[in-house]
């Protein structure tokens, strides 16, 4: 790498780090929130919390992805960072669920610039095998972010109330913006490709993408789940303390965080889509396992599997998109990744909700393994017939200057 991209990935991965911890810390202060019975009274306030905060990330980045060009994502990831940090601040005072819904819908305003930036921003600067490896370090980043999160949130929420882990978190994001943008001085974007000058295609984009979109989708709905209610599972159903809640998931999250670091050098031995279809197999067994277990060392070893398998799909999905996305499209493209992902998410957060009222807090963990079975059958099947998941690059690449896959 020259030091351009050395600070381009570092920035972004700074801002990756701080945005996905500002988004799992609420989720991670629930179980307290529903056990005071305060600010939260039923599983499906917390359904609640989320869809809404899912829905009106679909909105803002549906935005964002159609109107933001590269010239603007320096300063979009540092506007991003200063939303969430006031938010979080804010969300520390609340003293009702609707101040808790409003404040969270703040949050989830400012982490919707990230993913469809950032990854933009990644992918731009990084092709072939540089991709592979930024992706995975970019990610691994979101995941240390999320470990930190889990770990941190828990231990303070045990002593000092669920109060600080919200202010703590805030002032990181504030940090993050200085940070960030010290760090990204004076980076340059390249002038030859089409971004600037031609309009974003969505129904090029939503093509491209379609072959990705059973997994892509799987993906947001185990990360919706897991942050969801694997707390409460873990509180509600084996009666593990806050802090023992916060190891666990972020032993999880220490996985995925490994799994990220050496994606690239697993994919220099290892075709994408075989990655991909092992780790998927590897999530259906773990979550259902996870889901009927009683036994915490069981859980605890399956959350772990789980972990490394989940947090290997995400760059070796976002390292496909960014291989084969048109430059005018880069930015729609993965604004629409996010979305469906958030789909998913929103979707089966939602459902969870009830399915857990009504059937335990385990059940949604074996809705996920079920699902994630259905989309190893899926990705089975396009391996056959489709050249796009057996590597080659697609019919518009041909002949052009885009390296291929």
């Amino acid at each position: 790498m020259d030091r351009n991209e050395k600070k381009i990935l570092t920035s972004a991965s700074i801002y990756h780090a701080s945005n996905d911890a500002s988004v799992v810390t609420l989720p991670a202060v629930f179980p307290v929130l529903y056990t005071q019975g305060v600010l939260i009274r039923r599983y499906s306030d917390i359904g609640t919390i989320l869809l809404t905060g899912l829905v009106v990330a679909v909105i803002a980045q549906f935005i964002i992805g159609h109107s933001i060009k590269a010239k603007h994502y320096r300063c979009c990831l540092a506007l991003s960072a200063l939303v969430l940090g006031v938010f979080l601040i804010l969300m520390a005072s609340s003293k009702s669920f609707l101040t808790l819904l409003v404040f969270f819908i703040g949050v989830r305003i400012g982490s919707s610039v990230y993913h469809p930036v950032g990854i933009s921003w990644i992918s731009k600067v990084f092709k072939g095998k540089k991709l592979d490896r930024a992706m995975g370090i970019q990610s691994a980043f979101g995941d240390i972010g999320v470990l930190s999160a889990f770990v941190a949130t828990g231990y303070l929420t045990d002593r000092f109330g669920w109060k600080v882990p919200l202010l703590l978190w805030g002032s990181v994001n504030l940090t993050a913006l200085w940070v960030g943008l010290l760090v990204s001085r004076g980076t340059e974007f390249g002038t030859r490709e089409e971004t600037e000058q031609r309009s974003v295609s969505w129904l090029e984009t939503f093509s491209d993408l379609k072959p990705f979109i059973p997994p892509l989708m799987l993906g947001g709905i185990a990360w919706g789940i897991t942050l969801g209610y694997a707390p409460s599972l873990l509180n509600h159903k084996l009666h593990l303390s806050m802090s023992e809640t916060g190891v666990i998931l972020g032993s999880w999250m220490a996985m995925g965080t490994l799994a990220s670091l050496f994606y690239g050098k697993i994919a220099e031995r290892l075709e994408r889509s075989k990655i991909i279809i092992i780790a998927y197999s590897l999530i259906a067994l773990a979550t259902v396992a996870i889901g009927i277990s009683t036994r915490t060392h069981f859980t605890i070893i399956a959350f772990l599997i789980y972990g490394i398998a989940l947090f290997t799909t995400f760059p070796a999905l976002l390292s496909f998109v960014g291989s084969t996305t048109r430059a005018h499209n880069r930015t729609a493209t993965f604004s629409t990744v996010s979305n469906i992902q958030i789909l998913g998410n929103s979707i089966f957060s939602y459902i969870s909700g009830f399915l857990s009222d009504a059937y335990g807090i385990n059940i949604p963990f074996i809705v996920l393994g079920l699902t994630s079975a259905l989309v190893v059958i899926y990705i089975a099947a396009m391996m056959k017939k489709s050249r796009l998941w057996q590597g080659e690059a697609p019919e518009f690449m041909r002949g052009g200057d885009i390296e291929s896959i």
